[in-house]
């Protein structure tokens, strides 16, 4: 990190009144031309350099020119940046943030504070608070919409929450705080001004929305359960599983010693005691192959694999073997080498269908019938908005990647999901593979509003208070109430509208009928291996609603679940009430 000085350009002075201006605490208004704030904090950048990455900023320089707005307000002094945003050989989404601390001091506790204001004007942006107590970077934050002309930001702190994976953490500002703006979503210019801790925010009705009564859809027909040997081996294995979400998909694991994994033998001990039956392990093979962007290019033609692969494929294997769970071993290709372009590379697909061969070679000795082998977890499945994995080119890579595996495994069961984060629309337009040892997959988060509520990685981070199932006495007419704010896409407030039709059981059965027919129809297992809610903004009686709900609906439809997340602590035990509500085994 470094400090910069920051030159001011123009922008509104935030006139009030004496006792407007009495209810705020004024943080900065750049009009001094120095890195410090009014409050004594200085302003420092950082960016995604010392990953990968090449953003950057083009810093404006001083011009005292007086900007006045046709509601009166000026300034002679602002933050303007222009932000460029360069992902490089960065793993994630590109990013480029200016921050400043602040102190609580003996006028000033920020704890005491309704939120925050400033002018804006530019590219969207995440506003977060970071403070001591979050050790994971999982910080409190929220998304801020572009704005083509200068608008006045009002941040509720009662809006922010943690969307990411981290642990849960109250929020506390009563001790220093960091105030960061983060730039990682589009180039382009980014202006603020007169940043302000705000003591009091009152609100008007806006009346966005309609309380109805819940709408139940009729039924839709189910033609019956699949008959065979196959489906038999599905549900005795593949029911009432867990995925360990959120480690060796993500990241190389570097270490060897167990007690520094995320998942260990205790781990997998303690989800067989809790009456878990089955464990999808999700890893990137490819992070562990010598050399490997020549091999997947086609230009290094010989695969080898880093000893660490398999000792985690082994440590897997050997402690489901002893507590008898079975395993879905998943190629969970993270990091986005499976695009748009390598899909149509013929090199790229005898490079992954090879090194599935060799993978499976791995377990040629190995006779359990509950191991599971699954090609390529949702193909695509990092690709930029709008891109997207043409379903003929996966088929031709799965396709190549089962023969791959019959070289050396003539019988292994094998787990196929469809293209758009294996989406069930897409496997009903599919017809089966070439190999009759083929389970067929997909992923459920219907009604999504509700499963992903909280959840920044889906541009939800800030909705909170959506029930489940749909109740007219908990609804509301105003989007504040369940955290849906400026920043928020309208798609999701177009889902919100329809939640009093889908937040129901059977509108989610409905959805199920259409690929549980299509199962019927060829004869194949299904089985739902990602499904879930996010468990940090829903409370828990909806929670324990949804999953036995959910729990139901996969025991009525006979389709074999795991589940990716919702129903564990941070310490991989079941929260309160989910044994109940999937039947398994009390704590």
């Amino acid at each position: 990190m470094k400090k910069v000085s920051l030159l001011p350009l123009f922008i509104f002075c935030f006139v009030l009144n004496a006792a407007a201006q009495s209810a705020t605490v004024l943080i900065e208004d750049f009009e001094d031309g120095n890195s410090q704030t009014n409050l004594g904090g200085y302003w420092y950048t950082f960016n995604d350099n010392q990953g990968g990455g090449k953003s950057a900023i083009e810093q404006h320089s001083w011009e005292r020119e007086c900007f006045v707005t046709s509601g009166g307000y000026e300034s002679d002094g602002m933050l303007h940046l222009d932000v460029i945003l360069d992902k490089g050989n960065y793993q994630w989404d590109p990013h480029y943030a200016i921050a400043t601390t602040v102190a609580k001091t003996a006028s000033l506790n920020p704890s005491s504070c309704a939120g925050l204001s400033y002018w804006h004007k530019g590219v969207a942006h995440e506003l977060r608070l970071e403070t001591t107590e979050i050790t994971d970077y999982d910080f409190y934050s929220i998304p801020v919409a572009a704005a083509a002309d200068w608008t006045l930001v009002t941040i509720d702190f009662s809006n922010l929450s943690q969307g990411g994976w981290g642990k849960k953490v109250a929020l506390n500002l009563s001790n220093s705080i960091k105030l960061v703006w983060n730039i990682n979503k589009t180039s382009g210019s980014f202006q603020i001004d007169d940043i302000r801790f705000v003591k009091e925010i009152s609100y008007k009705k806006e009346n966005n929305m309609t309380i109805l009564p819940a709408e139940i859809p009729a039924p839709l027909a189910v033609k019956g359960n699949v008959s065979s040997p196959l489906n038999d081996l599905s549900k005795k294995y593949l029911s009432k599983g867990m995925n360990l979400a959120s480690w060796a998909e993500a990241k190389k694991i570097e270490s060897g010693d167990t007690k520094d994994w995320k998942y260990n033998e205790a781990t997998i001990k303690l989800q067989a005691e809790q009456g878990l039956l089955g464990i999808r392990f999700p890893i990137d093979f490819d992070l562990y192959v010598v050399d490997r962007r020549n091999v997947l290019n086609g230009n290094n033609q010989k695969i080898e694999i880093e000893p660490m692969l398999y000792t985690l494929l082994d440590s897997m294997n050997l402690w489901t073997k002893r507590y008898g769970l079975s395993l879905t071993v998943d190629y969970h290709a993270y990091d986005g080498s499976y695009n748009r372009n390598s899909s149509k590379d013929q090199k790229f697909r005898v490079a992954t269908s090879s090194l599935w061969k060799v993978i499976a070679h791995h377990f040629t000795n190995e006779k359990r019938e509950d191991l599971f082998f699954e090609l390529t977890n949702e193909p695509g499945l990092s690709l930029a908005d709008g891109e997207y994995i043409d379903q003929a080119d996966w088929n031709l890579l799965a396709q190549m990647m089962i023969d791959s595996i019959r070289k050396v495994d003539k019988t292994r069961p094998i787990i196929f999901g469809d293209t758009k984060w294996y989406s069930l629309d897409e496997l009903i337009k599919n017809k089966p593979l070439k190999d009759k040892y083929v389970i067929y997959c997909f992923h459920m988060y219907d009604p999504f509003v509700f499963s992903h509520q909280g959840a920044a990685w889906a541009n939800m981070a800030s909705t909170k208070n959506i029930p489940f199932p749909y109740s007219p006495e908990r609804w509301s007419t105003e989007y504040r109430d369940f955290g849906i704010i400026g920043g928020t896409p309208q798609w999701i407030k177009n889902n919100m509208h329809n939640y009093y039709k889908e937040g129901n059981k059977q509108f989610i059965k409905n959805r199920l009928a259409t690929v549980k027919n299509w199962a019927f129809d060829h004869q194949v297992p299904l089985i739902c291996n990602e499904w879930g809610a996010y468990p940090k903004a829903a409370k828990i009686e909806d929670l324990n609603a949804y999953f036995k709900t959910m729990g139901e609906i996969f025991s009525e439809m006979d389709i074999s679940w795991q589940v990716w997340f919702g129903i564990m602590d941070t310490e991989n035990k079941l929260l309160p009430g989910m044994a109940d509500a999937l039947e398994l085994k009390k704590n």
